[in-house]
């Protein structure tokens, strides 16, 4: 049995699948089993992963489906930790064996994600992902800020979630978001590496602006069941009739979303602070 499962989807990936897969196998860290699930590729997908001979590799081939394929993923995974990447980035060769390292150190940690690297082939200046901090201690508050994990940069204790029959939502283009509310909610922790060990890729076609309004619109969608969860929790009237009439005012269009956001995210802060 494999320490670690690496779970890869891709679709349509022809064009960087190989980069990400070399990535993979020259891990200085070996105990892994690869299993990448093609979701329906038209392209030369399939056939680029055929030319790796490497036994660590299981190609699955499945139709369209991403949410269901991924929680199958999770199913056949062996491992007793799960690497999530994507099929357009890049792993650091010590990405395995710095983040396992971690998760035996301290056995608390469920989720361990790293800080990146953000590369483009249009544009020359690298940027990085520096969100988050070793282990995240107020991590409903965090999450309600915005997605503070990367999901191509996570090493996931298989364990927790089947213990707490945790899976992929149907969230648009944030599963992996509501994942790591889920698995907060649970009394997971989330933890991230001060280290640059993912090669994060940008490029135009990624997003398209329809998808950008989705994905804008399913965070908001999660972020709302963020904040009512932490009043629930509360259980102060005074401050769900806050909500409700702030949310009044933004049907109206005379705030948004995002005030809405900050606002309960200084009064929470201010809150755990007494």
């Amino acid at each position: 049995m494999p320490e670690i499962t690496v779970l890869m989807p891709v679709r349509n990936g022809e064009k960087y699948i190989k980069n990400a897969i070399d990535s993979v196998l020259k891990q200085t860290f070996t105990d892994f089993e690869f299993i990448i699930i093609d979701n329906g590729s038209t392209d030369r997908t399939v056939e680029v992963i055929k030319e790796f001979k490497d036994e660590r590799i299981r190609l699955e081939r499945r139709k369209y489906q991403l949410i269901e394929n991924l929680n199958e993923g999770l199913d056949l995974a062996s491992g007793s930790y799960i690497a999530y990447m994507a099929s357009d980035d890049i792993m650091h060769t010590e990405r395995l064996r710095i983040q396992l390292k971690r998760m035996k150190k301290n056995t608390e940690i469920t989720v361990c994600g790293t800080w990146a690297k953000i590369f483009s082939e249009e544009i020359k200046d690298r940027n990085v992902f520096h969100v988050g901090y070793e282990v995240i201690h107020e991590p409903l508050l965090e999450l309600l800020k915005c997605n503070i994990l990367l999901h191509s940069s996570v090493l996931i204790k298989k364990e927790f979630l089947f213990n707490h029959n945790i899976k992929y939502q149907n969230y648009a283009y944030i599963e992996d978001y509501r994942l790591w509310y889920d698995i907060v909610k649970a009394g997971g922790i989330l933890f991230v590496e001060p280290q640059e060990l993912l090669m994060l890729r940008k490029s135009p076609q990624q997003v398209i602006d329809s998808r950008k309004e989705k994905i804008y619109s399913e965070s908001v969608r999660l972020r709302r069941e963020i904040l009512r969860y932490q009043l629930s929790l509360l259980n102060n009237e005074k401050l769900n009739n806050i909500l409700f009439n702030f949310e009044e005012l933004e049907k109206n269009k005379w705030i948004s979303n995002e005030d809405i956001f900050r606002f309960f995210v200084s009064l929470l802060n201010r809150i755990k602070r007494c």
